[in-house]
């Protein structure tokens, strides 16, 4: 960034602060320093009237007082997990009925199931009852909550506050892997994006959310078969993404090529369930969360031999699965306290395998990068000296007098050739070559600044830009090369090696944007300092 547009950007900032200032200073008293929206009401809310569908398949919850009939304090009452069907909730005259699936039919005090507030009179003996229709997903259990309002009230808004979270975390999730997608077009990204889309759908769907503030996808019996539908594609997409960040290096290939084949199983079981008989939904349901359980175990003993065996990815699978084995053995050891809050922990836990699998993915997408910059910058580099190859020189001598061009600067490059080398190879052996050529980089690096570039064009011959210097100051560094040069012959023991450089030097002409004429100049009076003696410095006319 430029300082003309550093100045810019405090100036921008400056009169941001004062604009929040004279705005902090106004007066309350303003027309404008508040905002009215809506209009009065006019007709009161009325909750929805009972179908009364009494079937005999329904589940009947009797709530029954404690001894000496009801304390006539008031009693709130709230069921949750039901995924079909209407719940209703009545004692004596008053009812209340409504749906997980459209929030318009609940009361506005409760969010995370339907409820209501019953006062009935000190000392009743009639209990209250709360029916809806069985749960069609036998490990998700319905639940009844009863108790003390404010206490019942103030779990039911944390419970919703945990729903809504861990929606809210997923589809950040998803926008941050879009839009990393978009900047590196890593297909990974997109997967992620995907999967975690569905994810988060799901989570939507399980938790009521997708009813908020109405049913916003029209979905209406489907909501159920997509609850048991898309954790088997999710399950498929999981075990593929672990097994390649985690397969040990010996089983990598055919550990990879079975996890996507289980992938597209999984998808056609998925779809298998969208229109399969209302009958089988309970059976996947089991299903689905049996199987899940038990890869998530083999994923962590898969992980942990990894770990044993000291390779790499290991640790990160089993951070993203043992949350799952964990929810198994809580599902086998208490199940009825686990349904208390399954729902929510199912969805942090998701949340979790997502977060780890993000930062899983971006490192691995790091490591990547580091090792493709690695491999550019080894394709740049001479492997003799460490300094740039003639394939960089060019790409950067044209940057270079590109922005000579556009900034106006002077920029001069400087053409050396080590004198007799041929010679000092034929005397002393290449291995004595090579060492003169290490050697003569060193010295480069030394009379050269940081902001001057240095590379090997090829055998013996190197080049060097000089961006805002004088062909004569560049003449003057390169001269100043000869002490340096001449300690060569003692730092490797050979009294009767003499190693010298022809140089040759052009500057950029006004206008002028021809990189390689450049070169071609600055070569030319290489050759010139070779026909005029050797061990000197020719500047291009």
């Amino acid at each position: 960034m430029t300082s003309h547009a550093v100045k810019r950007l405090v100036r921008l900032f400056l009169a941001l602060l004062l604009l929040q200032g004279l705005l902090a200073c106004a007066p309350a008293s303003r027309p404008d320093a508040y905002v009215v929206t809506g209009h009065a009401a006019t007709d009161q809310e009325t909750p929805p009237q009972c179908r009364h569908r009494h079937r005999p398949d329904r589940t009947l919850v009797t709530l029954q007082p404690p001894p000496g009939g009801w304390p006539g304090v008031p009693q709130a009452v709230v069921v949750m997990n039901v995924f079909q069907g209407e719940v209703e909730i009545r004692h004596d005259t008053r009812e209340r009925c409504g749906t997980l699936q459209d929030a318009r039919t609940l009361d506005s005090r409760f969010m995370s199931g339907m409820g209501m507030v019953l006062v009935p009179a000190k000392g009743d003996l009639s209990p209250i009852q709360v029916e809806f229709d069985p749960s069609p997903l036998p490990l998700w259990r319905p639940l009844v909550r009863l108790g003390q309002p404010a206490t019942v009230q103030r779990q039911d808004t944390f419970r919703f506050s945990m729903r809504v979270a861990s929606v809210a975390v997923m589809l950040a999730l998803v926008m941050s892997s879009m839009l990393t997608f978009l900047s590196t077009r890593e297909r990974a990204f997109l997967s992620y994006a995907v999967s975690s889309a569905l994810f988060a759908l799901w989570m939507a769907l399980l938790s009521g959310l997708w009813a908020y503030p109405r049913p916003w996808l029209p979905l209406g019996e489907a909501s159920l078969r997509l609850v048991v539908a898309l954790p088997t594609a999710l399950i498929g997409m999981t075990v593929r993404m672990l097994v390649h960040q985690s397969a040990p290096a010996a089983l990598a290939q055919p550990l990879r090529h079975a996890a996507k084949w289980l992938m597209w199983l999984l998808f056609a079981l998925a779809a298998t369930a969208l229109f399969s008989p209302e009958a089988w939904i309970p059976a996947m349901s089991m299903l689905d969360e049996a199987s899940f359980y038990a890869l998530c175990l083999l994923l962590t003993l898969l992980a942990s031999f990894i770990v044993w065996r000291g390779e790499r990815g290991g640790i990160t699978t089993v951070a993203c699965v043992v949350p799952f084995v964990l929810l198994g053995v809580w599902e086998l050891c208490a199940p009825q306290a686990l349904a208390i809050w399954k729902v929510e922990a199912m969805m942090l836990c998701g949340c979790w395998l997502a977060i780890t699998s993000s930062m899983s993915l971006t490192l691995r997408m790091g490591s990547l990068r580091r090792q493709r910059d690695e491999m550019r910058a080894l394709a740049q580099t001479d492997a003799l000296t460490g300094l740039h190859n003639r394939r960089a020189a060019m790409e950067t001598l044209a940057e270079a007098v590109n922005q000579a061009q556009r900034q106006g600067h002077a920029l001069t490059v400087g053409f050396l050739d080590i004198d007799h080398f041929k010679s000092i190879n034929d005397r002393f052996g290449h291995e004595t070559g090579d060492q003169v050529l290490q050697h003569f980089a060193r010295a480069l690096r030394t009379v050269f600044r940081d902001q001057d570039y240095v590379a090997r064009m090829g055998g013996e011959e190197f080049l060097v830009l000089l961006p805002g210097v004088e062909p004569r100051h560049a003449a003057q560094r390169i001269q100043s090369l000869a002490p340096l040069l001449s300690g060569i012959a003692a730092a490797l023991d050979r009294s009767d090696l003499h190693v010298t450089v022809s140089a040759g030097v052009a500057a950029r002409r006004a206008g002028e944007t021809d990189a390689s004429a450049l070169l071609q100049r600055a070569d030319a009076a290489m050759y010139a300092a070779k026909h005029g003696g050797r061990d000197r410095v020719e500047v291009a006319p």
